[in-house]
């Protein structure tokens, strides 16, 4: 499989596998989320946070599209410490480019005024849910009631009781009869396109669209399995971005002691022209603020020292490694794409049966069990383990496998058979 891969990452296979992926689909709406995958390594790479594990450490960063339909559209991969708002803009292009989709669906991660500016600078659609800490309940807005849904949950619309002319953003606010409050922002485009009362279905959706596709797609489709082990070495970022840091913070303090060895040269001449004049009493108190400017001068000099230290021990520039994505992303593409199809055929395979099986059934019963495959010159020959399977679903499986007869499944032109077997235990 390792040369196979390798093979299709010479010529590009992800590249010509991305197309099959939007052909021939009109989208209006893109659902566009994240997906971190743990990478080990004894090399030093890039890390960023693995949210299913909760820790810092090296890996890459799948974005994903799909269509309101639960269709993927186009994934690439990104650098695991490029955090999503840093790059969303150039991959909405790209989606936008490809399926002619300007309207977006994405979580938190992108919430944002800076965001929304961006997006609605381009003419495109971002419908995103603002974060609990950035208001303080019912009281934070001015909103005005414009639907009540069938479950009793209330739609309010309308912008923050105190006008913030830095945070323009229109607002859903959603209240539950029984639960949490949640807020949505959407851009004008969002405004135009979809009612307000939409907003909170069309925001709900993207967790079985996505969040839940994610879940079957690691369960079944080795989606967190990492491909390829080739890697790129460059620039270290983490220590560019801790030098940029300590550079702003020198300059910064830099100006705080020329501050203060202003205001201390200044008061110097005071407390010299108090003693000059003789005065007693105003002589002590221009004294007293020298003391103390001359301590604030100190401690700016210290602060000024302890950056200057800290941006040392950062040392010469180093170097960190990236991921070679190309095979990652020939395998995500992959399973994508059998993601895709996997709800076709399992329509089509429901039209010759006479009952209802649901998805994860279907694939703990017939794809996920262990068999053999035999192929002739006129016939391939697949069997399916039967040990450990209840009566019931022995008998859901024979009537399944008949199905897969009657649909005449071939495989370059042979006719595909699939038989039940029992296994020795």
């Amino acid at each position: 499989m390792t040369q196979f891969l390798g093979q299709l990452e010479r010529v590009d296979a992800a590249e010509a596998l991305l197309p099959a992926l939007w052909r021939e689909k009109a989208v209006q709406l893109t659902y566009v989320d994240g997906h971190m995958i743990a990478y080990w390594s004894r090399v030093p790479m890039h890390k960023g946070k693995m949210t299913m594990l909760g820790r810092i450490m090296a890996g890459s960063q799948a974005v994903i599209a799909h269509c309101a339909a639960g269709q993927a559209l186009f994934g690439t991969y990104y650098p695991p410490d490029r955090h999503l708002s840093q790059v969303i803009v150039e991959y909405c292009q790209k989606v936008g480019a490809v399926t002619g989709s300007s309207l977006c669906v994405i979580d938190r991660a992108v919430n944002s005024v800076a965001m929304a500016r961006a997006f609605a600078h381009q003419g495109w659609g971002l419908l995103c849910m603002r974060d609990d800490n950035e208001h303080a309940g019912l009281d934070s807005f001015a909103a005005l009631l414009v639907d009540t849904l069938e479950d009793g949950t209330k739609v309010y619309s309308g912008q923050w009781k105190a006008p913030r002319p830095d945070d323009p953003r229109p607002f859903v606010r959603v209240e539950p009869a029984a639960g949490k409050t949640l807020v949505y922002w959407g851009t004008p485009t969002v405004t135009d396109a979809l009612a307000v009362s939409e907003w909170p279905r069309v925001s709900r959706e993207r967790s079985e669209i996505q969040e839940n596709s994610c879940k079957r797609m690691i369960d079944h489709g080795a989606l967190n399995t990492n491909y390829g082990r080739k890697k790129i070495v460059g620039p270290d970022r983490h220590q560019q971005r801790a030098q940029e840091i300590r550079d702003k913070a020198l300059v910064v303090a830099h100006k705080r002691v020329d501050k203060k060895a202003e205001a201390l040269k200044a008061q110097q001449a005071q407390v010299a022209e108090s003693a000059h004049k003789g005065h007693g009493k105003r002589l002590e108190q221009r004294q007293r603020a020298l003391a103390l400017m001359e301590k604030a001068r100190k401690d700016a000099q210290a602060k000024h020292a302890t950056h200057t230290e800290q941006a040392s021990a950062l040392g010469l520039p180093r170097e960190r490694a990236d991921r070679d994505f190309r095979t990652q992303t020939i395998m995500t593409v992959r399973t994508l794409l059998l993601e895709n199809a996997l709800p076709s055929f399992i329509a089509v395979l429901l039209g010759h049966l006479n009952l209802k099986v649901s998805r994860d059934c279907l694939l703990r019963i017939l794809f996920e069990r262990s068999g053999a495959r035999l192929e002739t010159d006129s016939q391939v020959i697949s069997w399916v383990n039967t040990t450990g399977l209840s009566v019931a679903y022995q008998r859901l499986l024979t009537q399944v496998t008949d199905g897969l007869w009657t649909m005449d499944l071939r495989h370059q032109g042979k006719p595909i058979r699939v038989r039940l077997r029992g296994m020795p235990p």
